[in-house]
């Protein structure tokens, strides 16, 4: 593929709030949204990312249109099986599928319904969110990191999404070895968003010496145990000394996505962090004592949001 001329985002939240502006400038009438019914109403009124109002074409699921050179899928985790079945009109034989939810199954699943030779690897480094048809995200620091599994030499497929993302002025990071940037960022995401979550407490409550910051490393901890066994990837010292720079560097005041779900009584993705770390664990015959309580007490706090506990 020489050049990316179009392109189907599913999922506009906060994720997919960070590509959407950029994608529409490069691509003008050859980038569309994918939803339908109320969502599909929603969006046609419009969206505001970072102070900018946008009105972005649309195309329903199964609608009969030429494939997309490129779709972009940033549905939460639960959604993802219905969304690979939702965008297979625009999946045609050189579509490139970048499924950038959080995790560490995501691309995995979607080749194992498209072939892996349609599927690039991706990790989002980004602060956003999007509430009530308002959207933000880091503008300075916030960048998505792809490629293919290894990417000392690009890949064709690579190169053509590069040169869409320098045309829409998407920050990115082509990552050497994407499978370990996975873990890293899998190792953040169980250790920085859970505790927020369980606790209710937004990043300020991680300072040197506090027992949230306790917590986040016996975390750190956990994870690079079972990421040594599970992939052979060696999470080091100097990974998690980086972590702690990317968490004290954060504004006190953020509030990580699993917070921010339970705060508008939605499903959350412990399942994806801490369930995952949980079956993992077992797998390898590695204890997992602190991410068995993110994921046990989370399910409480959903319970709660619920109205499903007696007394309550």
């Amino acid at each position: 593929m020489e050049q990316i001329r179009s392109a189907v985002l599913i999922g506009l939240g906060a994720m997919g709030g960070f590509f959407a502006p950029g994608l529409q400038r490069a691509l003008g009438e050859g980038f569309r949204v994918m939803a339908a019914g109320e969502r599909k109403a929603r969006l046609e009124r419009g969206v505001t990312i970072n102070g900018i109002a946008y009105r972005f074409p649309i195309v329903e699921p199964g609608e009969e249109t030429e494939p997309a050179d490129l779709v972009v899928i940033a549905v939460k985790d639960h959604a993802l099986p219905g969304a690979l079945e939702q965008i297979r009109n625009q999946v045609g034989p050189d579509t490139i599928l970048l499924p950038v939810l959080n995790g560490l199954r995501c691309a995995r699943q979607a080749g194992e319904v498209y072939g892996m030779d349609r599927v690039l690897y991706a990790s989002m480094w980004v602060a956003a969110s999007m509430e009530n048809g308002v959207g933000r995200f880091d503008t300075v620091r916030g960048h998505i990191r792809f490629g293919e599994a290894k990417n000392e030499t690009w890949s064709p497929r690579v190169r053509a999404l590069a040169d869409l993302f320098d045309r829409a002025g998407i920050r990115y990071k082509v990552e050497p070895d994407m499978l370990r940037c996975l873990w890293v960022k899998f190792m953040g995401n169980v250790s920085e968003n859970l505790p927020c979550a369980l606790l209710g407490v937004p990043y300020g409550a991680y300072r040197p010496g506090s027992g949230a910051d306790a917590i986040r490393k016996a975390l750190m901890a956990e994870v690079a145990a079972v990421a040594r066994a599970e992939a052979g990837v060696e999470l080091t010292d100097a990974d998690r000394a980086a972590r702690d720079q990317v968490t004290y560097g954060q504004d006190p005041s953020n509030r990580p996505s699993t917070l921010q779900d339970l705060e508008r009584g939605k499903k959350t993705e412990v399942e994806l962090f801490a369930g995952a770390m949980v079956e993992l664990g077992k797998k390898h015959g590695i204890p997992t004592p602190y991410s068995e309580v993110m994921l046990h007490g989370i399910h409480v706090r959903e319970a709660k949001n619920a109205g499903t506990i007696p007394g309550l």
